[in-house]
This record gives C-alpha cells, sequence and structure tokens, in this order.
C-alpha cells in the first residue's frame, strides 16, 4: 500500500467503494446468513483491494512512497511505552466523549443493529468482527492510507481532522460517527508523532474490546445503557474527572516525548528506485 498516497477527493471515492462494498455484502443477509463477519469483511475487502490495486500500478510506473508503518519510539527507547499509554488512556477518552454522543438519541434500526452486533450467544463472531477485524481493516485504511497520503500532501492538521471525518462516514450513522471522529483525531495525532500503525489499533482495539467485555459481563445492561444512565451523579462528575486528567496526562507525555522530533520527517515522499517522486514536498510542521 505504500505507493499509493491519496488526496481528499480519492479518499471520499475509497467512501464510495466501501459503501458499494456493503451492498454487495447485503446479499448475505439477503440469503439469510446471520453473521456479522462476512459482511464486513466483504465491505472492507473492496476498498482495500481498490488501494492495494492502485499502490501497484503507481510502483510499477516508478512513483515515490511512504512506509505505512515506521514506528518512532522518540525519546522512549521503544514505542512500547507509548502502546501502553494510548492503550491505557482509550477508555478514559470514551468516557470524556459519551456527554457528547449523548446528545443524540439512539433510533430503534440503530439499537436493533447493536443487539445484533453485540449477540453474545455468537462470541466468536462478535470477537472476530468487532475486537480483531475493526481494527485491524479499519485502521490500515483510515490510518495507514488516507491519514498517510494526507500527512505526505497536505498540512498535518487537515490530515487529521479529514482521516477523523472519513472515519465517522465509514460508520454510517450519527452516533457512532460522532464518538468515531473524536477518536479518530485522537488516533490521527498518535500516527502523525509515532507514524505507527500498530498504535492507532491498540487505541481503536482498546475501544471496542471494553464494549464487548462490558457485553459478556452485563449481557442483561440495555445497549442504550450509559455511565451517567448507571452511575450516581457525583459518581459520575468524578469519573469525567479522573478521564479527563488520564487524556490529559497521556496527552502531554506523549507530546512532549515527540516534542524534539519533526513528525512530518517520516511522512515526506521517499524517491523509487528510478529516482522519480510522488506529488508535492511535504509542508514543515
Amino acid at each position: 500500500m505504500k505507493h499509493y498516497l491519496p488526496d481528499w477527493p480519492q479518499s471520499l471515492l475509497l467512501v464510495l467503494i466501501f459503501f458499494a462494498g456493503s451492498l454487495v455484502a447485503g446479499v448475505f443477509m439477503i440469503a439469510g446468513i446471520d453473521y456479522t463477519t462476512p459482511v464486513y469483511i466483504v465491505s472492507m475487502a473492496f476498498p482495500l483491494a481498490f488501494a492495494w490495486f492502485m499502490s501497484r500500478r503507481n510502483e510499477k510506473a516508478g512513483l515515490g512512497y511512504v512506509p505505512v508503518n515506521e514506528p518512532r519510539s522518540g525519546k522512549f527507547k521503544s514505542i512500547w511505552p507509548v502502546l501502553l499509554i494510548v492503550f491505557f488512556a482509550t477508555p478514559f477518552l470514551g468516557v470524556l466523549i459519551e456527554p457528547l454522543s449523548n446528545l443524540f438519541p439512539m433510533p430503534d434500526w440503530l439499537q436493533q443493529a447493536f443487539e445484533k452486533m453485540f449477540d453474545t450467544s455468537k462470541p466468536v463472531d462478535m470477537v472476530l468482527s468487532t475486537v480483531i477485524l475493526a481494527p485491524l481493516c479499519e485502521e490500515l485504511l483510515c490510518r495507514g492510507i488516507i491519514c498517510r497520503g494526507l500527512l505526505a500532501l497536505r498540512k498535518p492538521w487537515f490530515a487529521i481532522v479529514f482521516s477523523a471525518f472519513i472515519f465517522a462516514l465509514l460508520h454510517g450513522n450519527l452516533q457512532q460517527g460522532i464518538v468515531a471522529f473524536v477518536l479518530g483525531i485522537f488516533m490521527g495525532w498518535i500516527y502523525l508523532k509515532t507514524h505507527s500503525l500498530w498504535c492507532t489499533i491498540a487505541i481503536h482495539f482498546a475501544n471496542n474490546a471494553l464494549s464487548q467485555v462490558m457485553s459478556f459481563l452485563f449481557p442483561d445492561l440495555s445497549i442504550t445503557a450509559t455511565y451517567s444512565s448507571l452511575l450516581p451523579r457525583d459518581w459520575y462528575i468524578a469519573l469525567l474527572v479522573v478521564s479527563a486528567i488520564v487524556v490529559a496526562a497521556a496527552i502531554i507525555i506523549i507530546y512532549r516525548n515527540y516534542k524534539d522530533e519533526q513528525s512530518l520527517v517520516s511522512f515526506k515522499v521517499r524517491p523509487a528506485a528510478s529516482g522519480e517522486a510522488l506529488g508535492r514536498e511535504c509542508p514543515e510542521e
């Protein structure tokens, strides 16, 4: 995928291709296949296959590239401390996002879709599609392909915000889209700093895994249940305060760890073997 650097119009095209794949995947549901995993695989296969094809074509044309995953540890000796920090902070970030998502009540059709997604009678299908495939495939598409291409061609803020917008669009509904947009900005910033796709996969995994664990531990809990509806007011406020402190501390630690580095250096386009380069020079941070 490293030779494919989509700008914003091609990023929107990838969204359209994803939804085209989702329509094709709908055949599974019409055929009575009541499992999420095959539907998800078919939906994601379309944009990822297109990106792979474009990358191969650009490579044969002698165009330049940017690595998809090139971990930078900053002042740490390895990327593992950053992985652990973002993994730990993600559930607290979810708590902070909840008041925003609560502004928009979940419609009945979406509640039914979530109940199917978190159906504990199909644990293998649930875990495979939501906890394993979603973090891997969506991070490869949204950060590894779209955000990476935009970081090579555009200003960092645009790359991060627009890729988060694409991430929100892929979820296809307002409630998930709000959470995905805020989470996508955080993941885009982490990807800019670390150039590590595994860091964003860890964030995505932590977010989705927490929901799945809760569905296993509390199978009778309503899909619309929130921290604010489950906890007394004082406890909920305390949770928000603690979450804000944890997330702020994580951001400060990561920022200071990479403060002296030029984050965009690793997103500069590398010339191909033929000596040709792709696109424009990367803007300064």
